[in-house]
């Protein structure tokens, strides 16, 4: 908002400034070569208004440059606290639930697959939040780059986290697939050897 109004205030000073001054320097060239017996001093007042104004000019120049460095670092922090707030309650929702059974563990290892689709998506987010701040370290000292690095470490650490998450889960949902695999082979396996155990003691018996 402050940016906003600013920006307004500024192009009305320099418009209207402008032409004050443009005014000023025409009425001052007019009285100096038509030979006015105050000639030095319109000059010496003339090149004086010149002087303020420039100074001015910077004045509102460096005043814009601050409004936006600190508009920069307002949306920095903004986005910072949400996308760490993104990281954390994804990784909230990352269950334990590992299935009772092939079937189940195998839709739980599809719906995880989607999940880590979704969680790379913030990949993006992730790394614009630390570009801007080592863009913003760059300009700032002592301890406002401090809390910029605070937070950016935050979501390093909050993405770190979730990845990790996601990665165990991964790694115990395949564990969990492949053991019921291995228990429906070895329970048909048995099943198999228990029929031709059946057959075998059918078989007429030699005399």
């Amino acid at each position: 908002l402050l940016r906003d109004k600013f920006r307004e205030f500024s192009r009305d000073t320099g418009g209207l400034g402008q032409e004050r001054v443009d005014a000023a320097n025409a009425a001052a060239a007019a009285l100096i070569s038509g030979g006015h017996p105050e000639r030095a001093a319109v000059a010496q007042w003339q090149a004086g208004l010149n002087e303020a104004w420039a100074e001015l000019l910077e004045l509102v120049a460096t005043r814009a440059q601050e409004l936006a460095a600190a508009h920069d670092l307002q949306r920095f922090r903004r986005d910072a606290r949400q996308v760490l707030e993104q990281l954390r309650a994804k990784a909230r929702q990352v269950p334990e639930e590992l299935g009772r059974d092939l079937r189940g563990a195998e839709g739980l290892e599809r719906q995880h697959r989607a999940f880590e689709h979704d969680v790379q998506a913030l990949s993006a987010q992730v790394t614009a939040v630390q570009e801007s701040a080592a863009r913003l370290a760059a300009a700032y000292a002592g301890p406002r780059a401090e809390e910029l690095r605070a937070q950016e470490g935050a979501v390093a650490a909050a993405w770190a986290e979730l990845r990790g998450r996601c990665q165990r889960r991964r790694r115990l949902l395949g564990d969990s697939v492949e053991q019921f695999r291995f228990l429906r082979a070895a329970r048909d396996l048995r099943l198999w050897m228990d029929g031709v155990q059946l057959q075998l003691q059918a078989r007429e018996r030699p005399r």
